[in-house]
């Protein structure tokens, strides 16, 4: 029978049978139905420490990532695993932006929903608070539990053992938000197994500034619209971001948190930067690119100058006519005191170049420095 007949039909089976419940309460079927409904199982949370919110989900369903996942920076998360509307995201996510409480938020939307028996709604508002609702014409089994600051739903499971083992795995892991997101979907998965003919997953995780360069709040949004096994596809995209984009975020947030005197918070972000640019050389050794980043990340940040001197001159090694691997050399010889060499460097890095003027300029301010120091000119 092909899977949207069944859908239906499991949706018809469950008229009736479950109870809609307040966050924190499991529901479950008064009854069960011998169609097997197509499965799906979501976690909503949030980082404090961090200013996180996220939401992962898998489901025996195409892209659940497009239309079962939301979250805002400063206002908090939202899945819907049964009957999504974006429209219902938009709107609960600008309430809990505004302050309003998770619980009262997603009470005033079901309030004149007449679709409301249909749905199941999951939200964290960003306090941490959360609510939750499952239809009582949601499919069985149906329904949530929650801890701190997280919130487990599911739909067309056995029972509630797979939200169980999702919250438990949640409060035990540790790591980023993303990290424990997806610790915790693996371990649902592990329990009831979703994946069918094809299965679908995905993670977002959001962050004041956490996009490309700062350009949005998207620090993490990964999905696997169709898979025979997407859990272990979304974890593969996962470490290919935390060894690329993840490292430069993080580095970013240290940055900002030095600008405002928070040395603690700037260690901490400094330190994942570190493991996430190494994990990135580690992972692919022969890769010029990553031996650079981290090189000009120790370099720019003191961390290491030594190490950095002898990553640069990796990268310089794969690709020495690159007037950048030039740059990064230049940086952490002139940061561990070695002007003369930096000058070198900085000069083959025009050369390569043909002139660009971010080299020259810095070659012009080096040399003038040189000459102070020489004393044969004014102070730069």
């Amino acid at each position: 029978m092909p899977r949207v007949a069944r859908r239906f039909l499991a949706a018809a089976a469950a008229i009736s049978i479950l109870h809609a419940s307040p966050a924190g309460a499991d529901t479950a079927p008064v009854a069960s139905s011998t169609v097997s409904p197509p499965a799906a199982f979501a976690i909503v949370a949030m980082d404090s420490m961090r200013g996180e919110w996220g939401a992962a989900a898998v489901s025996r369903w195409l892209a659940v990532g497009s239309r079962s996942l939301e979250a805002r920076a400063g206002a908090g998360a939202w899945c819907a695993l049964e009957l999504p509307d974006p429209r219902e995201a938009a709107t609960l996510l600008g309430l809990m932006g505004q302050g309003i409480p998770a619980p009262a938020a997603l009470d005033s939307l079901l309030a004149g929903d007449a679709k409301r028996g249909e749905r199941q709604i999951a939200i964290l508002d960003r306090s941490g608070r959360g609510a939750a609702f499952t239809g009582d014409r949601c499919p069985p089994w149906a329904g949530q539990r929650s801890g701190t600051s997280y919130v487990c739903q599911g739909v067309g499971l056995k029972d509630a053992a797979a939200l169980l083992a999702m919250g438990e795995a949640f409060e035990k892991a540790t790591g980023t938000l993303a990290d424990r997101l997806l610790t915790a979907v693996e371990s649902a998965e592990s329990v009831f197994p979703v994946r069918e003919e094809v299965e679908s997953a995905a993670l977002l995780v959001v962050r004041e500034g956490g996009g490309l360069n700062g350009g949005s709040d998207r620090l993490v949004d990964l999905r696997v619209d169709a898979a025979q096994e997407a859990i272990p596809e979304l974890r593969t995209d996962y470490a290919a971001l935390a060894a690329t984009f993840l490292p430069a975020a993080y580095a970013r947030f240290g940055d900002e948190a030095k600008r405002r005197g928070d040395s603690i918070s700037a260690e901490r972000e400094y330190a994942r930067a570190e493991s996430g640019f190494r994990a990135a050389v580690a992972r692919k050794p022969k890769d010029a690119d990553a031996w650079n980043e981290i090189a000009w990340f120790l370099a720019t940040h003191d961390r290491d100058l030594e190490e950095a001197i002898q990553f640069a001159k990796t990268a310089v090694s794969m690709r020495p006519r690159d007037p950048m691997f030039r740059d990064t050399l230049a940086e952490a010889e002139y940061r561990s005191g070695s002007l003369t060499l930096a000058i070198e460097e900085m000069e083959r890095a025009v050369k390569y170049s043909a002139g660009g003027a971010r080299y020259t300029d810095r070659l012009a301010r080096w040399s003038r420095e040189r000459a102070v120091l020489e004393g044969k000119g004014r102070k730069p």
